[in-house]
């Protein structure tokens, strides 16, 4: 079984040269399709996802490995 790559940077991360830690939500494109990362502010171990018209709950360490594929599959991080 192949290992998934895990990113060692998301734009929600706090350090140094983290310029969009502070957003409420971050949107990956690519072409007409989004797809919008926003944290749940009533429970920090989760993110809500918004794919397609679909809000779904999901643990940090699975949007983090989310993230990491949609920027494998050619997504771009609006930047702000």
């Amino acid at each position: 079984m192949a290992k998934e790559k895990y990113p060692e940077r998301c734009p929600w991360d706090f350090g140094p040269e983290m310029t969009q830690t502070h957003q409420e939500n971050w949107k990956l494109f690519n072409g007409d399709q989004v797809v919008i990362f926003a944290k749940n502010k009533e429970d920090s171990n989760y993110f809500y996802i918004t794919e397609d018209k679909t809000l779904k709950s999901i643990l940090c360490y699975q949007a983090r490995l989310l993230y990491q594929k949609l920027l494998d599959k050619g997504y771009k991080l609006e930047v702000k």
